[in-house]
């Protein structure tokens, strides 16, 4: 399920949007407060939804802070509904505005549409997605949900591999004609089979069920994307 971080302070507004995100099928983290919100930062949030007036800063430098250093995509909830403030907010990072009052139904098809527009977007420095999961080629990093994942050097290969060829069925024939281990040798069957698992246990929610590295049966492996 989405990871949803509701930014508000007012407790009453908190504890509703968190009640009616999670009917609605997400996961919501409340923070009262910008301290509060830093501390889930690293929880694997895909989304913030943000008031902009908050009583330890303004949610206009969180946002720009947001926007700067993660990929987290923000929706601002703010009552002022001016058009100098909406173009700042949409200026400094944010992905979308709503003021104050707004129905439920409305923000949660913004959020669902913002979640799919992320996961659609096709970055320019050639970096790979599949599911929440990142490599970027020009560093050789992998992320999930905008966290560090530490591979071995096969498994980066490995994971390179599938998503160069998303959604495609990789035969465990020609997976092995690539990997090589560390030290020059080549990588058996049993070795192969070991590190799809240990891959699994790293970029997955649940190893037991992949949802982004699956088991095509009889063939091989690919990387399907998939919405959380």
């Amino acid at each position: 399920m989405d990871k949803i971080l509701v930014v508000e302070d007012n407790m009453e507004l908190s504890d509703t949007l968190c009640r009616n995100l999670q009917a609605e099928g997400f996961t919501p983290y409340a923070a009262l407060s910008l301290a509060q919100a830093r501390k889930y930062l690293d929880s694997g949030i895909d989304l913030c939804l943000l008031d902009i007036n908050l009583p330890d800063g303004d949610g206009f430098a969180f946002c720009r802070s947001l926007s700067e250093n993660t990929a987290i995509p923000v929706i601002l909830l703010t009552v002022r509904d001016g058009a100098q403030d909406m173009v700042r907010g949409l200026s400094i990072g944010a992905d979308d505005y709503v003021a104050k009052p707004f129905r439920m139904d409305v923000l949660v098809s913004r959020i669902r549409a913002l979640l799919r527009r992320v996961r659609n977007r096709r970055p320019e420095d050639g970096s790979l997605y599949c599911g929440d999961v990142c490599i970027n080629k020009k560093t050789s990093k992998v992320y999930k949900k905008d966290c560090p994942v530490e591979l071995t050097p096969n498994e980066y290969q490995l994971l390179l591999l599938l998503l160069e060829h998303k959604n495609q069925t990789i035969t465990r024939e020609q997976i092995l004609e690539k990997l090589w281990d560390v030290d020059g040798n080549y990588v058996n069957d049993n070795t192969l089979t070991t590190l799809v698992k240990r891959l699994r246990q790293k970029v997955e929610d649940h190893p037991q069920m992949p949802k982004i590295l699956l088991t095509v049966r009889g063939f091989g492996y690919k990387a399907v994307d998939y919405e959380g």
